[in-house]
């Protein structure tokens, strides 16, 4: 009976820890160690932690030229724009408390993530009005749709911890026969 046990057990450990996410939080802490080993955060691995739904309307004359996903309800068109959680994304310029994010290629396809009471990057818009926020991507105006406004930046937990510089102290060489006293003050 112990036997069956302990295989019991066994496979649950393997699935809880093959369940969890290998994602973590892109924090202040972490940026301010990147910048303390003179690393470029334009250098990091960025990932969504949900899904971000970006929605505008449009006029049937636009239908043609929208690059999302058109929508016809309530008697409107609508362009959406979907960026799955977990979608890489990199930086493509910052600031002192947010980072602008481009998950997809193109002029002005960034968005803006920034420091929340967490200490985390969490995404942003211009301004929020019944839980929309305003934003301008491509040079339109989208808005981030309710269930998308927590996300943040996470990064491979594995990998954000490989940005440490590496540092070694030299102790030099001396001439064969030279006493190392005399040399060093």
């Amino acid at each position: 009976m112990k036997k069956y046990y302990f295989i019991l057990l066994g496979l649950m450990g393997i699935l809880l820890f093959s369940s969890c996410s290998k994602n973590i939080y892109f924090t202040r802490n972490m940026r301010m160690n990147l910048n303390k080993n003179k690393l470029s955060v334009d250098k990091v691995q960025f990932y969504n932690s949900k899904k971000i739904e970006l929605l505008r309307y449009i006029s049937s004359a636009e239908t043609k030229i929208a690059r999302g996903e058109i929508r016809y309800e309530n008697g409107r068109y609508s362009e959406e724009i979907i960026i799955p959680k977990n979608t890489p994304g990199i930086v493509v310029s910052e600031g002192k408390k947010f980072l602008n994010v481009a998950f997809e290629d193109g002029k002005n396809r960034n968005l803006k993530f920034v420091l929340n009471d967490k200490n985390q990057y969490q995404i942003s818009a211009d301004n929020w009005k019944q839980n929309y926020g305003r934003v301008v991507y491509d040079t339109l105006i989208y808005y981030i749709e309710p269930k998308s406004d927590k996300a943040r930046l996470t990064v491979k937990k594995d990998n954000i911890y490989n940005f440490r510089a590496n540092k070694r102290v030299v102790k030099g060489r001396v001439v064969k026969g030279r006493s190392i006293n005399n040399t060093r003050k």
